[in-house]
């Protein structure tokens, strides 16, 4: 058979009208489970996949908001929290429902909502997710937009943080603080997950513009949570020269450092200034509150879910690359007085 198989070829292979086989399609109640099976059994052997509807956002129900196996997404991680926030929000303004659910890549398994057809297009967190699994899920003709993910060539939509800028700004701030010369360091996270890679990439390069040199000594890599924080910031601190400022990945492995410098009986920021990223709510209340760059994650859930909407009404769009501004927070843990 050439050329696209049509829904009427289908409804002829199964034995039914072409209203009863679209009535399949768009799950209507009233169509039995024996004629429901046929229909897809027939839709299956040649190979039909429906074309995707146009609905107005009111005609959507259910969106998926799917986050990879790792403690990063899990929902007592602050920053997770917050971006989930968002989009559920985003949600519950337009009658949407959000199904949330964690997924395996590794496992192979398609998310249930997907293999299911519970939802019109999913939302998907997570750091640079296996190229061919994001493929499967857009081959089943779910539309998809990745948040905090590197830009894979799919036709997908990715909405994410400046996080180059905000590395940068974070080094620019560190180098101008006044007092004796310092030479920050920097404790990053695994070089695969791409917003750590961006924090950190800005963060060399502002150094490189004032022409500082970033000592390898001074970098540590952890997992981007208090207890690698805590772990990093001793290796520093017990080097001959430690570092007199610090870059955290993120406000988790901030605090983790925060808690180092105490437990050694020195000064945050007299001895070594320390900042982080994200701003995460705790960040203005750890002693002393945090210096951070600021991130929109209740924001970045309502933008992928507003992005998404508009895959679905438009199909055709061209893809695109949204990326969300960053600020810097000053507060005392390097300048000595909060100033947010």
């Amino acid at each position: 058979m050439t050329g696209r198989t049509t829904l009427r070829q289908v409804a002829e292979r199964a034995g039914v009208a072409i209203g009863t086989a679209s009535a399949v399609f768009a799950d209507k109640s009233w169509v039995s489970e024996q004629v429901r099976t046929a229909v897809r059994a027939a839709a299956e052997e040649l190979g039909y996949q429906p074309r995707p509807r146009r609905p107005e956002h009111g005609d959507v129900t259910d969106l998926g908001f799917l986050a990879t196996v790792d403690e990063t997404f899990s929902v007592a991680n602050p920053y997770f929290a917050r971006v989930l926030h968002g989009a559920q929000q985003a949600c519950a303004e337009r009658g949407i429902a959000l199904h949330y659910e964690v997924v395996d890549p590794d496992s192979g398994r398609l998310p249930l909502c997907v293999q299911r057809r519970q939802v019109s297009g999913v939302l998907v967190l997570g750091h640079d997710i296996d190229r061919a699994y994001l493929e499967r899920v857009v081959e089943r003709r779910v539309p998809c937009v990745l948040l905090e993910h590197a830009p894979v060539d799919l036709p997908v939509d990715h909405v994410r943080h400046d996080d180059e800028r905000g590395g940068h700004l974070a080094g620019r701030h560190l180098l101008a603080l006044p007092g004796t010369p310092r030479t920050p360091g920097l404790i990053t996270g695994e070089a695969k997950v791409s917003p750590v890679g961006d924090r950190t990439r800005g963060f060399r390069r502002a150094l490189e513009e004032a022409g500082v040199t970033l000592d390898p000594a001074h970098v540590r890599s952890g997992t981007l949570d208090v207890a690698s924080g805590m772990r990093c910031m001793n290796e520093l601190l017990a080097l001959p020269d430690p570092p007199s400022a610090v870059f955290c990945a993120n406000d988790e492995t901030a605090f983790g450092a925060l808690e180092a410098v105490r437990a050694r009986g020195l000064r945050v920021p007299e001895d070594i200034a320390v900042m982080g990223y994200d701003d995460v709510p705790q960040a203005e209340h750890t002693d002393p509150p945090l210096t951070t760059i600021a991130t929109g994650k209740e924001l970045i859930g309502t933008q992928a879910v507003w992005h998404l909407l508009e895959r679905l009404r438009h199909p055709d769009l061209v893809t695109r690359d949204t990326r969300l501004g960053v600020r810097l927070v000053e507060r005392a843990s390097t300048t000595g007085t909060a100033s947010s």
